[in-house]
């Protein structure tokens, strides 16, 4: 018969779970509606300054460049949401004792 194996993060792993989500949620919101603000508002600058964010929104736009964009955008969330699990969590190392082999008890004179 299997039995589930519980470890330590038992109780906390549903709502740290939901946390993460959320806040990884959060962050891809936010993203996106300053990237579609970007997009949409840059016609309303007056000069140089909304030509040149034309011009960005115009590179930023293109096949490639939003492809690769979504793709580092989702690996930064990954590695952020990540590394505040791990501090979160805390240390996981696990320090092992190894006696003395001279002082072995179940040495036989």
């Amino acid at each position: 018969m299997l039995m589930p194996v519980e470890d330590d993060n038992t109780a906390v792993d549903g709502e740290s779970r939901s946390r993460q989500i959320l806040a990884g949620s959060a962050i891809l919101l936010g993203i996106s509606t300053v990237t579609v603000v970007f997009l949409m508002g840059w016609r309303h600058v007056p000069g140089w300054v909304g030509e040149s964010l034309g011009t960005v929104a115009g590179i930023m736009s293109t096949p490639f460049f939003m492809e690769a964009s979504f793709f580092l955008l989702g690996l930064f969330i990954v590695i952020a949401l990540n590394i505040w699990r791990k501090r979160r969590a805390g240390d996981e190392f696990v320090s092992i004792e190894i006696g003395d082999p001279d002082d072995r008890s179940d040495r036989q004179a």
